[in-house]
């Protein structure tokens, strides 16, 4: 079963499917395919029953409400929801539960959604299920951030970028984030220590949003901009209900990096993310 949310959720589903697992899952909107559930992490209602009628044997958590913005409602909603649905699939007996954290979670987080991917990330090594932090996620079709900075560079030649842009990424394929799942599924025995999928190689967000330009054909020039008036901006925008593409806390994730990394994924899953090209 997946708690499926997004760009991430769905290349999941696929690596799964695509390895023999029979994928029950857990959707916000109206499933279209027979045997999903529609579900979502703010809803009240057990779905305990619901697992133990489809036999669950797995649980990959890979659901986030961005839509919360508000510390308190990032932690009712996230954060609670989640427990929540660990203590569900305990409680109907499923034996593996692997968790979709990110590298912007570590314990002096200075982002809102590190720290509350923190806190599920403590929930869910208590109940000795399997953490993995992907790196910034990439593919042939991508969504999530990397997509957004896609289109961004798509639709402009002029590019605010924060500061010289010399904050490094860590990228990661999207195959590579599922065949570290599978394998977080397959394995006999896991460590509760948190898994980093990505590879080491760093790249600058400035030279990173070149080459994205360069496999485009498009020319684009790069406007610094102090990280304080970016995140304002955003942040003033999401207080008046405006959907964004980029949101203001990953401003903060940029700014702040987690300056601890391990990358830790061959010895932790046997796998060895691509580098990004």
């Amino acid at each position: 079963m997946t708690g499926a949310s997004g760009y991430v959720g769905s290349r999941i589903r696929y690596a799964l499917e695509a390895n023999g697992w029979r994928v029950v899952a857990l959707l916000r909107r109206t499933p279209q395919i027979p045997n999903d559930i529609s579900w979502s992490l703010d809803c009240q209602h057990s779905i305990t029953e619901e697992l133990c009628q489809h036999s669950v044997a797995a649980l990959v958590h890979a659901a986030w409400d961005f839509t919360q913005v508000r510390p308190g409602d990032i932690e009712r909603v996230n954060v609670q929801g989640s427990v929540r649905l660990f203590e569900q699939a305990v409680s109907a007996g499923v034996r593996r539960i692997v968790f979709i954290s990110s590298m912007s979670a570590y314990p002096q987080a200075h982002s809102l959604y590190g720290r509350a991917k923190m806190a599920v990330e403590r929930a869910a090594r208590n109940l000795a299920a399997v953490v993995i932090r992907p790196g910034l996620v990439y593919g042939d079709r991508p969504g999530g951030v990397f997509g957004s900075m896609q289109q961004i560079v798509s639709k402009s030649s002029l590019i605010p970028i924060i500061g010289d842009g010399s904050y490094p990424q860590y990228l990661v394929h999207e195959d590579d984030v599922g065949s570290a799942v599978v394998s977080a599924l397959n394995a006999e025995s896991v460590s509760t220590e948190p898994v980093s999928v990505a590879h080491p190689e760093p790249w600058p967000f400035r030279r990173l949003i070149e080459k994205i330009a360069k496999s485009q054909s498009q020319r684009v020039r790069l406007v610094p901009v102090p990280w304080w008036f970016i995140f304002g901006g955003l942040r003033l925008a999401e207080m008046m209900g405006v959907r964004l593409a980029f949101r203001s806390d990953s401003v903060v994730s940029l700014v702040y990096p987690n300056p601890h990394l391990q990358f830790n994924c061959a010895r932790g899953l046997g796998v060895e993310p691509r580098p990004f090209s």
